[in-house]
């Protein structure tokens, strides 16, 4: 009855064709497909929220999916907020060095990264990534540090980490803070230890195309509880015991997409196991093709396989063509991330610190694959047409 209100004659003109279209995206094997719980299931826990009136606010739901979150990652310095932009914006303002500009960061991250910064009212400076891998190093970043330096951002990229121990250790050296965008490493562990519970901050995206979701929404993880308690306030308002004594905005995560990375916690190992499955398959497959370089993981890591990037480093291959080769038979891979943020328009006159030969090289040449723990039964199906496709 209320849907009918809205109901015009533009949308009824569409419905068949639009209809059409949903279900062709329901069909193809994306890059990012979200992993929900089921239904039932959500429907039921979204029912007990309606009745309960209470839809946001530091609920129960919200709490109950943050002491969840440290049972899992055994540390109580989480906070749940709205998006992972927003958890980067506050994480700047309160651990960057103030009085001082800059904050040095990848050129090979999606624009998010670099946006916090300016929102959070600092500088990019963008360095190359490393010659192995795909983040920014402790090589590339520490010629870049001067006396205007506030923050380090490395991106953890793809769920694979950083140098994290170098990064430590530069640090210890200069004063100045790390601050990690985690955004594809809810669940990644190095050594035994979440990645998500080093640097002063790391913040995570739980939006609908990551790994583990809560629609839309992040995490943020701070070494120092004060740092925690003064971004609880921030994300509320600036409101800190019922006073509001800071600038703040609303970042806080509501009861109904808390509902569903609650649901989707219980059942998130299960999904990285079925994950490998299909990595392990993409990687023994791959490791026949000349033309297609895969990731390697490095030892003590336990990855979450968020993502499957390859580099097609045979230059025959026009990248463009592979993509709409593959899409036309509902093979969905990207280009991510195929321009440097240095190349948009927006960051164009932004500083860069050497040469960024690394992530140029890589950026022309990457495609993520569709991975997904539902995909194992289409593994085979994904690399004929892309054996296919690249003949």
């Amino acid at each position: 009855m209320y849907l009918n209100n809205y109901i015009n004659n533009d949308m009824v003109d569409n419905w068949p064709r639009r209809a059409l279209s949903h279900e062709m995206d329901r069909m193809k094997l994306i890059v990012n497909r979200p992993s929900l719980p089921s239904w039932s299931e959500f429907e039921e826990l979204a029912k007990e929220i309606w009745d309960s009136g209470y839809l946001t606010n530091f609920g129960t739901v919200h709490n109950k999916l943050l002491h969840n979150l440290e049972l899992v990652f055994k540390t109580a310095n989480f906070a749940l907020c709205n998006n992972c932009t927003n958890g980067l914006i506050g994480a700047i303002k309160i651990i960057a060095l103030p009085k001082k500009k800059k904050v040095i960061t990848t050129p090979f991250t999606f624009a998010a990264t670099a946006h916090s910064i300016i929102w959070a009212e600092k500088e990019p400076v963008f360095v190359d990534i490393g010659k192995e891998g795909f983040c920014i190093s402790p090589e590339t970043v520490e010629p870049a540090i001067d006396s205007n330096t506030s923050a380090i951002l490395p991106v953890h990229c793809y769920g694979l980490p950083c140098d994290i121990e170098g990064f430590r250790k530069l640090s210890h050296k200069t004063g100045i803070p790390v601050i990690y965008d985690a955004a594809h490493a809810f669940g990644v562990k190095v050594n035994g230890k979440s990645l998500l519970s080093e640097g002063s901050a790391s913040i995570v995206s739980t939006h609908a195309t990551k790994v583990f979701n809560t629609v839309e929404g992040g995490i943020a993880y701070f070494s120092d509880n004060k740092h925690l308690q003064r971004f609880t306030a921030m994300t509320n308002f600036g409101i800190n015991r019922g006073m509001t004594d800071q600038l703040g905005f609303n970042g806080k995560l509501s009861e109904l997409h808390a509902a569903v990375g609650l649901l989707s916690l219980k059942d998130f190992s299960k999904r990285v196991i079925e994950r490998s499955k299909v990595w392990n398959y993409y990687d023994k497959f791959f490791s026949e093709i000349d033309a297609v370089e895969t990731s390697v993981i490095p030892h003590g890591v336990k990855l979450n396989y968020a993502y499957y990037p390859v580099k097609i480093v045979n230059r025959n291959i026009n990248l463009d063509d592979l993509v709409r080769k593959l899409a036309a038979k509902d093979i969905i891979v990207r280009k991510y991330f195929s321009e440097l943020l240095t190349k948009m328009p927006f960051f164009k006159d932004s500083i860069i610190i050497g040469t960024l030969d690394n992530a140029a090289a890589i950026s022309d040449r990457i495609l993520c694959l569709p991975i997904h723990e539902n995909y194992v039964s289409h593994m085979d199906f994904i690399t004929t047409e892309f054996l296919t496709a690249i003949k």
